[in-house]
């Protein structure tokens, strides 16, 4: 019988050692290796629980946000799964979600949530008290917010929002209002097809995770398409992050595999298998890095995995 991790930290330090690379791509010499070290979570709805989470981030302090998208909350953890605090529940209120499918924390102040079915962005603070929610019903065409999947804050403070009905992504300035957006129908080559993802580099480069397209799509600060990533080695690229080295860590649900890319678009890892084991996944959404861990959303296991990144 498969063994159940109970609520919390499930430390393994040392114990089990996974390094899995597939033989489909070329990697480059330079590689990376990863070694599964911990997990947290189960089935459930109490605090601490998850019911197939969807989104990771960090607020650059070892703090971990989740998007419990089953339970229509956001929960905080610090860097060993500990559960810290929540927000959320099933409505349209303040304070309510449905289906939020991504967070992001990483200015550190910040933390917005994709509530998709509610059309809107949700802002609260990194203790997750409520502050806002920015919605655009009534814009022209091309600024229109619709079913909103992905989220991320550039260092400049303009919010990018990828629009799942609309297949762009759409750019908030400062002030939280529409400014311009990108990748819909008549982009050409940086047309985007099924976007799930995406963060912004501290270069100033949007890259967003196609699904539908199997590739990654990269932009200018003004969406302009510069470059595309993965065709061929990517399936169904979901999540995404950019560490401080300038790795691009991808998640593939489709492949049921992670990814890692350098900063010229070369593959260093393609690491995992389908499982219910430590080291396997269900439906791998999103990742996250803090220093040297990798922080991987297990979706259909309702866990999130931690591994140690080794480079060599």
């Amino acid at each position: 019988m498969r063994r159940r991790h109970r609520l919390g930290l499930q430390v393994l330090w040392g114990l089990l050692f996974c390094t899995v690379q597939a033989d489909s791509a070329p990697v480059a010499q330079d590689s990376l290796r990863l070694r599964f070290i911990a997990a947290f979570g189960e089935e459930g709805d109490r605090p601490g629980q998850l019911r197939r989470p969807h989104a990771i981030s960090n607020d650059g302090k070892g703090n971990l946000y989740v998007a419990d998208t089953g339970n229509n909350r956001i929960q905080k953890f610090d860097q060993l799964g500990r559960f810290l605090s929540m927000i959320g529940g099933f409505g349209w209120a303040n304070e309510q979600f449905q289906q939020p499918l991504d967070v992001c924390a990483c200015n550190g102040l910040d933390v917005f949530i994709a509530d998709y079915e509610n059309r809107r962005i949700a802002r609260c603070d990194n203790a997750l008290h409520w502050i806002a929610s920015y919605s655009f019903p009534d814009e022209g065409e091309r600024l229109r917010l619709g079913f909103p999947c992905a989220v991320s804050i550039s260092l400049h403070s303009d919010l990018f929002i990828a629009d799942s009905e609309n297949q762009r992504i759409l750019k908030l300035n400062t002030q939280w209002a529409p400014e311009l957006s990108f990748g819909d129908f008549d982009w050409g080559e940086g047309v985007l097809l099924e976007p799930a993802a995406l963060t912004v580099s501290r270069d100033d480069r949007v890259y967003v995770s196609d699904r539908r397209a199997g590739r990654i799509s990269v932009y200018d600060y003004f969406g302009s398409w510069l470059f595309s990533w993965g065709e061929g080695v990517l399936k169904g690229p979901a999540g995404l992050c950019l560490d401080s080295r300038g790795v691009l860590w991808v998640s593939d649900s489709a492949h049921q595999q992670l990814f890692a890319f350098d900063p010229s678009g070369r593959l260093l890892l393609q690491y995992g298998g389908p499982g219910e084991k430590y080291g396997a996944f269900k439906h791998p959404v999103d990742v996250t890095v803090v220093h040297n861990r990798l922080y991987v959303v297990d979706s259909d296991n309702h866990r999130i995995q931690v591994f140690e990144i080794h480079r060599s």
